[in-house]
């Protein structure tokens, strides 16, 4: 990407690749960006690199604009003179209100949080971090299927967690994810939770923000379930439920959807025309790409640019934003969709 921006290939690329603009995706915004073992790393950034980024895309008159004027621009399908974009946020991490919203506050920039009610109210837990830190501190674990890892070194700790990983997303149900977890918590000595200060917004903090004509709230399922390993039945209850918590406990109905971990192996056409009967305007992977005019077919499966903290330097940002990333991504695909 580097060399993508500084021989100038990215500026002559945007033209071409960059389209109408791009949805920016983040998770975390803190000044603290590590994790135990740097595995989680990539969902942080700091408040210091947000100002960074935004004051850069007013510098090259970027209009940055709500999900809702997104979706009125990419469904006109017109090209604009000023490229867009929107910010989003996944989640609803409690640093998105404090550490994000004041930037965003500092510079008059809409934004996107998108929900999950059941990681509000307790009943799903933020088990990817939860996983980091049980590894962390085990010296050996077995896992329910009889594996096993040492974990005394670095190295190991790692192999380790990729290894849980794989085997809570691709062995485990998404009901059985969040019990196994407690058990092998349990077997540490260890609470299945992580740290107040780096929880999810509570309902009071989401009404706090959501109050503000810059915020919007959409919807991210209810549980966080990998919605492509669930029946037809239970994808439109995940939507239509946490659209239903929300429009009840912020009094206003969520109109733009997020598939929780959001790539090809979490949502397909299936799951798309499933956002777009449940009544949601628009619905975002987390699939990499700008939004071109084509994509005014393909509302509800949007993709986006993330910015994330393998990625904290401005040139990355530029770069991705310009499109000429999109095709390298995406053997060779312009417009990315299912």
């Amino acid at each position: 990407m580097r060399l993508a921006w500084h021989s100038g290939f990215a500026s002559r690329a945007r033209a071409r690749l960059g389209g109408l603009g791009s949805i920016i995706m983040l998770h975390r915004v803190r000044p603290d960006c590590t994790s135990p073992l740097g595995v989680n790393r990539a969902l942080s950034i700091s408040p210091a690199f947000l100002d960074q980024i935004l004051v850069s895309l007013k510098s090259e008159d970027i209009e940055l604009v709500s999900m809702d004027e997104a979706v009125a621009r990419i469904a006109s399908g017109a090209q604009s003179p000023r490229r867009f974009a929107a910010v989003t946020l996944d989640d609803g991490y409690n640093d998105n209100l404090h550490h994000a919203y004041p930037v965003f506050q500092k510079h008059r920039v809409p934004f996107t949080i998108y929900t999950a009610p059941g990681l509000v109210e307790g009943a799903v837990v933020l088990w990817w971090e939860i996983l980091e830190l049980l590894v962390a501190k085990a010296n050996f674990i077995i896992a329910p299927n009889g594996q096993e890892w040492r974990c005394t070194t670095m190295f190991e700790k790692r192999t380790a967690f990729y290894a849980l990983m794989r085997y809570f997303t691709e062995t485990l149900t998404e009901l059985q994810q969040i019990p196994v977890l407690r058990d092998m918590c349990e077997a540490q000595n260890m609470i299945c939770a992580v740290a107040a200060d780096r929880d999810i917004l509570n309902w009071k903090e989401l009404r706090q923000i959501a109050s503000d004509p810059l915020c919007t709230i959409g919807a991210h399922t209810v549980h966080h379930y990998n919605l492509k390993r669930l029946t037809s039945e239970m994808v439109s209850f995940e939507m239509r439920q946490s659209a239903d918590m929300l429009e009840e406990k912020l009094g206003k109905r969520p109109q733009h959807f997020a598939y929780p971990y959001g790539s090809a192996r979490a949502v397909g056409e299936r799951e798309a025309a499933l956002a777009a009967k449940e009544g949601f305007v628009s619905a975002v992977t987390t699939r990499h790409g700008t939004i071109q005019a084509e994509h005014r077919a393909h509302m509800h499966i949007l993709p986006r640019i993330s910015i994330n903290g393998r990625f904290q330097k401005l040139v990355y940002a530029k770069t991705m934003m310009s499109g000429a990333t999109t095709p390298i991504a995406n053997a060779g695909r312009r417009v990315v969709q299912g």
